[in-house]
């Protein structure tokens, strides 16, 4: 039996995918806030995070549940944005989404349900255990991200904090590569053996 490694062809290829359709609304987001204005890049935010939504449906094959939980709380957070002109709702938005995946991972691994190979199984077969690894540095970031994201929002002005969300777009994306590389590469070279 041959070793697949994470960076294969195939599962590069999806890993990737997955990727791009959750960093693109953010990058968006991003750049919209630079090209105009708060409530103007948050508008566009909503529409493109819908839309992306559809685009993971239509890739991954799937229903895709934190797509789906991204776009409620994003086009929530959104609307309370522009109705009543304060961007602490949008902002206060990915402190929710960090603590409810925190939890929701955390109840998870006590009920025996492994939330993250429920949603990503058919991106990287795993192991349980190596899901389980996974789970636990994924809380670990989302409670970091969290504690950051509500300093960052409470002591520093709008721009500092899409610079934050800016490099925590960066940061997510190398935390995720780094710890899915060792915990899949591990995991699939013992199981090889």
């Amino acid at each position: 039996m041959t070793q697949v490694s994470l960076f294969s062809k195939n599962i590069f290829k999806k890993v990737l995918v997955s990727g791009l359709l959750e960093f693109t609304p953010i990058l968006v987001f991003i750049l919209s806030y630079h090209r105009f204005h708060i409530y103007k890049a948050t508008f566009i935010l909503m529409l493109v995070t819908v839309i992306f939504t559809f685009l993971t449906y239509f890739f991954q094959k799937r229903l895709p549940y934190l797509a789906i939980y991204i776009a409620i709380l994003t086009v929530l957070f959104g609307y309370l944005t522009i109705s009543h002109h304060k961007p602490s709702f949008i902002q206060v938005k990915d402190t929710m989404y960090d603590i409810t995946c925190a939890l929701t991972l955390l109840i998870g691994l006590m009920i025996n349900v492994p939330f993250l190979k429920l949603a990503f199984q058919s991106v990287i077969p795993m192991t349980v255990r190596a899901w389980n690894k996974l789970t636990y540095g994924w809380i670990l970031f989302f409670i970091t991200g969290a504690i950051l994201n509500e300093y960052v929002r409470r002591n520093h002005s709008l721009n500092t904090w899409f610079e934050f969300k800016g490099l925590m777009v960066i940061a997510t994306s190398l935390f995720a590569i780094t710890l899915l590389y060792f915990v899949y590469e591990k995991d699939t070279h013992t199981h090889m053996e």
